[in-house]
């Protein structure tokens, strides 16, 4: 238990929040908010947990949490599914709490309310939210990881932008909110190069169990896929994904740098 309440660490942004909040006589709302994302955040460790991984830290800042997951990038994809979708679940059985316990507790319609605010939140399609990660998921099981995370990162953009909108049109004026969500698409962003390298060094290390098989013609390790096993066609003869990845991990690089065709 010590060592796991080691790994949560509250923001510097987190302490300045609750000192402005208990200045401007809004301390009661700020330690609610607090409650539902530690609430949350307990959700995904459980979830974690269950799933046989260990997470590295978490990190609480004043709107929202971020749990690090000690996790191969090769995971499974229901896993995943079940990860990000069991903060919002376990918050969904809290409402249900407080609903049946609604005439014994006097702040129940603030704390409903800021509930499923940050339910609806956290379900939107934008990195790095929960919605993005399931989203993400699903993709991967009808595309090559490659392909998945470009849809990825597309749909996040269109719905930032549509949340941005939302922002300005309704004069909600969350764009704190939205500036730390823009800067954590670019931190993603620039990690999308070292993604790819890890994603498919991890299939040339270890023996995943697959689901599917699937044959190409062409040799183009962009077409990898999670819980698939690939075969290449190469010369006269089919050869394994680990054959064509051992010829670029074992080998001179290429002057291009490209590590999608051999």
């Amino acid at each position: 238990m010590k060592n796991i309440l080691s790994k949560w660490h509250l923001n510097f942004a987190t302490y300045l929040f609750f000192l402005l909040s208990f200045c401007c006589g809004f301390f009661k709302q700020s330690l609610i908010l607090f409650f539902l994302v530690f609430f949350h955040e307990c959700g995904h460790i459980l979830a974690i947990l269950l799933c046989h991984y260990s997470f590295l830290r978490v990190d609480i800042y004043p709107f929202g949490g971020m749990t690090r997951i000690d996790k191969p990038l090769n995971s499974s994809i229901n896993k995943e599914i079940f990860i990000a979708c069991s903060g919002v679940f376990l918050q969904l059985i809290l409402g249900l709490f407080l609903f049946l316990f609604r005439n014994s507790f006097s702040d129940y319609h603030l704390f409903q309310s800021y509930n499923f605010i940050l339910i609806f939140f956290n379900l939107l399609p934008i990195i790095p939210l929960d919605g993005s990660v399931i989203l993400h998921a699903f993709l991967e099981k009808f595309f090559s990881y490659q392909k998945a995370f470009f849809l990825y990162e597309v749909f996040s953009v269109l719905f930032f932008l549509c949340f941005l909108f939302a922002n300005f049109y309704f004069n909600v004026d969350n764009y704190f909110i939205c500036g730390v969500l823009f800067t954590q698409f670019l931190l993603l962003k620039k990690q999308e190069k070292y993604l790819f390298h890890r994603f498919y060094l991890e299939r040339f290390l270890n023996n995943y169990p697959y689901k599917k098989i699937i044959n190409h013609k062409t040799v183009d390790i962009s077409f990898l896929k999670k819980e698939t096993k690939h075969f290449f066609y190469l010369s006269d003869r089919y050869v394994t994904e680990q054959d064509v990845l051992a010829k670029y991990y074992l080998t001179e690089p290429k002057k291009s740098g490209k590590m999608d065709m051999f």
